[in-house]
């Protein structure tokens, strides 16, 4: 990993003041000659800028714009220009703002090449007149830029979002800006056995779905609800991101062919056209885990996907589940209702009885839990934790706790990080059975704390899924991949 993508992946990380640090202990302040390093330096200032208030957050918007404009003098591009000209008005100097941005609308004309993409010359000139307080021509261009890449949602999102601050700081209505934001992201789940044939049941679904106008569905294919809604929702145009508890033929098997053989078709045509299909793997020496808590598992992670990319674009995350008639809420659902964003409800009249699937979740050993892994854990941080978050087993020279309770897991490893910043932590979501943990969720447990530079709580891609659902403020970013005996393992740092 080179110096400059460390720094960025440990600042993307939400740790800005661990990214400021490694940045001057590597001397990359003293470049003032490298384009790249001043950029770099600009976005760490704004970073830090937005984590405080008052005179503070404007000095630091200001040298942000400074460490920008240097860049831009150096390098002539419009990406550089543009920061500089938009944090200039954060930082206090209008004037200063005004003159950078014309200087970009000067770039832009004279360099047709300038920018990375059609959608970003556009979106950088309406930057640039909205500093001008062209609003007219700003909202035409921001129009020209999104016609150009109308699906490069990302995109769109980050230009709303640095929009926002501006019109902010100006005084002016941010409202027009919600025509451009991509769509919401759904997430769909509901029951097995229902009546496929019920014209009622796609059209609730179909009313829903042209009401809300997601672009973005997130959930699972087992044979009834999923199926009508992916479908549903792949006809209006929708992006299908989908997540299945076990490998697609295991899944297959057991949750669409018993409801009958003209459910295999409709499945394998949705994982053909899915855009992300990701499945929750299990580590060798663990058990196939029973269906309940697998799926409840599964939801988790599926929710958590949608929550974050909705958050990710700027935009909103909702719900649509199908139930049976009278049933009692699953936990997946009240979870979700935890969360404040919409829900919707379609009940229908159940075929056949799988509550089951619920009380089988009930009754398993295993459970939903977390293992808080402390590499390293000295005894004067264990006694400062309060007595009800001492209870660390030894594993050699590490310490590890397992418990349902993930906010408590989250105080705590907070509590560590607060008396030494170079803790090495770890937090891993799976199906465990806290008395008699797998040893391969210790191990990868393990590896992952011992691939820290301290500073944040390391965790992988499903367990940063879960943490997205949890009250807080905490940030989550991928950072890496780490090699382990059973391959690869993305990792995510949580701050």
């Amino acid at each position: 990993m080179t110096p400059h993508y460390q720094i960025l992946s440990i600042a993307r990380g939400g740790n800005s003041a661990r990214a400021w640090a490694l940045f001057l202990s590597l001397g990359w302040d003293e470049r003032k000659d490298d384009p790249k390093a001043l950029t770099l330096k600009g976005r760490l200032l704004k970073d830090q800028a937005k984590a405080t208030q008052g005179a503070d957050r404007v000095r630091l918007y200001g040298e942000a714009a400074e460490a920008y404009a240097a860049a831009a003098a150096l390098e002539r591009d419009s990406y550089p220009l543009i920061n500089a000209a938009a944090l200039a008005l954060l930082g206090g100097k209008p004037e200063r703002a005004h003159s950078l941005a014309q200087e970009t609308l000067a770039l832009l004309e004279s360099g047709p090449d300038q920018g990375e993409n059609a959608y970003w010359r556009e979106a950088t000139r309406a930057e640039a007149l909205l500093l001008l307080g062209d609003d007219t021509g700003a909202r035409a261009a921001l129009a020209d830029g999104i016609a150009q890449l109308p699906r490069a949602w990302e995109d769109h999102a980050a230009t709303i979002g640095q929009f926002e601050l501006i019109l902010a700081e100006q005084g002016r209505d941010a409202g027009w800006l919600d025509r451009h934001r991509p769509p919401p992201s759904l997430y769909f789940s509901g029951i097995i056995g229902l009546d496929d044939k019920d014209e009622a049941i796609r059209q609730d679904i179909d009313a829903i779905i042209a009401r809300e106008q997601p672009g973005f569905g997130f959930g699972a294919l087992a044979a009834g609800a999923d199926i009508l809604i992916a479908e549903a929702l792949h006809k209006a145009g929708a992006e299908l991101h989908i997540i299945l508890p076990y490998p697609v033929d295991r899944f297959r098997a057991l949750s669409v062919a018993p409801s009958g053989d003209h459910w295999l078709a409709r499945f394998d045509a949705l994982v053909e056209v899915a855009v992300q299909l990701d499945v929750l793997t299990e580590l060798p020496d663990e058990e196939e885990r029973s269906i309940g808590v697998a799926v409840e598992l599964a939801d988790l992670v599926t929710m958590g996907q949608c929550v974050r990319n909705a958050g990710g674009l700027q935009s909103r995350p909702k719900a649509l589940t199908i139930t049976g008639i009278g049933d009692e809420p699953r936990r997946q659902h009240l979870v979700w209702a935890d969360t404040g964003h919409d829900q919707f409800m379609i009940a229908v009249a159940r075929k056949v009885d799988h509550h089951s699937m619920t009380k089988l979740a009930d009754a398993e050993t295993k459970k939903i839990a977390a293992i808080l892994w402390v590499d390293g854990l000295d005894m004067d941080a264990l006694a400062a934790l309060p007595e009800g978050r001492r209870n660390f087993q030894p594993a050699g020279d590490a310490r590890y706790r397992i418990s349902t309770d993930l906010a408590d897991l989250l105080a705590t490893s907070r509590s560590l990080l607060q008396h030494n910043v170079d803790n090495r932590i770890s937090l891993l979501i799976d199906i465990i059975d806290p008395q008699r943990p797998a040893a391969s969720l210790l191990e990868q447990a393990s590896d992952m704390a011992r691939a820290s530079s301290g500073g944040a709580v390391l965790t992988d891609y499903k367990s940063a899924m879960v943490l997205t659902l949890e009250p807080g403020k905490h940030t989550l970013e991928e950072i890496g991949e780490l090699q382990t005996a059973n391959g690869p393992l993305p990792l995510w740092s949580l701050a």
